[in-house]
């Protein structure tokens, strides 16, 4: 077997979509919008196949939007599905729970795609590179938007045959891994274990998942990940994956991060400052150290979008927090070595420099948040009265119906988990112990 065998898998794609939350001023530093595209980073994609000679691109789902997208979706997918096709590249999809009207419509109108377990049903696909079979796929595509059993069940009832030829089989899902209950075709990783499958790439979570299962005993298992971050809630490198056909079938896995946009997370300390002048300049460095160490990996983006937590204690840290309510830091930003970087939100996480152990022995509202404060950082279990009372008293607002949309964001988060509360609470106590202080004090000097 050629050990420069390799096939090109792509996550959600989401054509039809531009990526949110790039501010206006973004695009007068000289970057064009349709460069951070999910099309653009698309095309990328296809660079990269031509390039490498892959035998195949494989699609794990949501490749469109919707079907109301799809007419927008149709010219890019056209073009990229074209330049595949002539360079002798197959290109192999399933349909996923956004693209479950649209993709079929496509693949009728565009030549070559071929599309895996139409309506509901595991169908194969041997991929070959010199007239000799390289691996077989065998997918699965939504039929309805919502489907809540498992699609893999009917897949081990009909105790598949071993491939013809010794090759490596690769499932091909859009799903809902590990879910219980849920409506977009919720499997278990046992049951795909049971599969014997020598790889599962999966779409539907825009988190890269398959990264950490990579060295698995049963093969490269998990979710390809977004090939670009949609919003700002998707942090991380972002790109499609080869899978490299080694000798003997052995499979291996290379992440390629050429999402022209990246969303990162960043800590950024305040410890000590005096003045609120400093920060601007301090933020702007680290930001520029950021973007620098990530070029060094070899993929600069167009664009990176900073959320900024600033954490420590500083003296200034009210008017820091002054500061960043008036927006006053909202174009900064700079461009470093040809990709711009921009703050998407910068989120004031400071303490004062306050004593809680001190105004905790108090008998006023300050001492009650301070002793609070102080239990939710032993976590003990009156942090867990605590987290307890605010999910009750909650409860109630955030299952109005209104809310239900939330639900069904493609990155909906628990925001009753543990984690979420404790840090819920810290901030807002933190934020009211600071006022109250504050307050007392230009009260006790007027």
């Amino acid at each position: 077997m050629n050990n420069k065998a390799a096939i090109l898998a792509v996550g959600d794609v989401h054509l039809g979509t531009l990526c949110s939350g790039v501010p206006d001023f973004v695009l007068a530093m000289g970057i064009d919008s349709v460069d951070l595209t999910p099309a653009n980073a698309l095309r990328l994609s296809v660079d990269l196949a031509v390039k490498e000679q892959v035998s195949a691109v494989l699609f794990a789902g949501d490749v469109v939007e919707s079907s109301n997208s799809r007419f927008e979706a149709l010219p890019p997918l056209e073009e990229c599905v074209r330049r595949l096709l002539n360079a002798g590249i197959e290109v192999i999809a399933v349909a996923g729970n956004h693209d479950v009207e649209a993709l079929p419509r496509l693949v009728k109108i565009l030549e070559g795609i071929v599309l895996l377990g139409a309506g509901g049903n595991w169908e194969s696909r041997t991929i070959w590179k010199d007239e000799k079979p390289l691996a077989e796929v065998i997918g699965w595509s939504f039929g309805e938007r919502h489907v809540r059993q498992s699609p893999v069940a009917s897949l081990l009832a009909d105790s598949l045959a071993p491939p013809a030829a010794s090759i490596p089989r690769i499932g091909l899902l859009h799903a809902d891994l590990n879910a219980s209950g849920g409506t977009y075709a919720p499997v278990r990783q046992v049951e795909l274990d049971n599969c014997g499958f020598d790889a599962w790439l999966l779409g539907h979570i825009h988190k890269p998942s398959i990264q950490d299962l990579s060295e698995r005993a049963g093969g490269p298992s998990g979710y390809l990940g977004s090939i670009v971050g949609l919003d700002s809630s998707e942090t991380g490198p972002r790109g499609p994956w080869i899978l490299r056909v080694g000798a003997e079938g052995k499979l291996s896995l290379e992440h390629v991060p050429l999402a022209p946009l990246r969303w990162e997370r960043i800590s950024i300390s305040v410890e000590g400052l005096e003045h609120a002048d400093d920060v601007e300049d301090g933020i702007l460095s680290e930001a520029t150290r950021y973007v620098r160490e990530i070029q060094q990996d070899g993929y600069a983006p167009k664009a990176v979008g900073l959320i900024a937590h600033l954490v420590g204690a500083s003296a200034c840290h009210e008017e820091i927090r002054k500061r960043i309510e008036a927006k006053k830091w909202s174009e900064l930003g700079r461009v470093v070595n040809g990709t711009a970087v921009f703050f998407s939100k910068i989120i004031p996480e400071m303490n004062p420099l306050l004593d809680l152990a001190e105004i905790a022995r108090g008998d006023d509202p300050p001492a009650l948040i301070a002793r609070r404060l102080l239990a939710l950082e032993k976590d003990d279990d009156h942090a867990k009265d605590l987290l307890e009372k605010t999910r009750a008293a909650l409860a109630g607002i955030a299952h109005e119906e209104r809310w239900s949309p939330v639900n069904d964001h493609r990155n909906a988060t628990d925001p009753f988990s543990d984690a979420a509360l404790r840090d819920t609470l810290r901030r807002s106590g933190m934020a009211a112990l600071s006022k109250m202080l504050s307050q007392a004090e230009s009260g006790a000097l007027s």
